[in-house]
């Protein structure tokens, strides 16, 4: 019983530390990001605003200024709420390997709604890189991905 708490309480940290660092932004324009309402938890592809390096030689109209922006802002606020729900469960999951009975059900049941909501981080991640892309030309999304994999 002892080796199944341990073994489980070094998954809560895995699990824990994986989501922690999701959450984070990351790549050389991480520190840029934060114009237009924010970029907190958005990885490559999803810029903070057409102030983001990898989007500042693309020579974008006003309106696609507006309609980035858009995306970004509405992206930002479902990626808060899901990370808030796998921050949420992670201490949930935490509390649960502190001493007396370990519920294996509940923290089973725990650990599904964190990777359930990691996976929607993911899938979010998705369409807003396919949205932000929709919103450029053909010559812009070329420049982009160079951009990208110069990386």
């Amino acid at each position: 019983m002892m080796k199944l708490k341990h073994a489980l309480a070094g998954l809560t940290s895995i699990v824990m530390l994986t989501s922690a660092a999701m959450a984070q932004p990351y790549g050389k324009g991480a520190a840029m990001m934060g114009g237009y309402g924010g970029g907190y938890g958005m990885g490559p592809g999803m810029i903070s605003g057409c102030d983001n390096a990898a989007y500042a030689g693309l020579d974008l109209t006003p309106e696609q200024h507006k309609a980035i922006a858009g995306i970004h802002e509405q992206a930002s606020k479902a990626m808060w709420q899901l990370m808030g729900t796998v921050h949420g469960h992670g201490h949930h999951m935490q509390g649960m390997f502190g001493l007396g009975p370990l519920d294996e059900a509940e923290t089973r049941k725990s650990f599904q709604a964190m990777a359930d909501a990691q996976k929607a981080m993911f899938e979010l991640q998705l369409n807003t890189r396919k949205k932000l892309e929709a919103v450029l030309t053909k010559d812009q999304r070329e420049k982009l991905n160079r951009h990208w994999r110069s990386r």
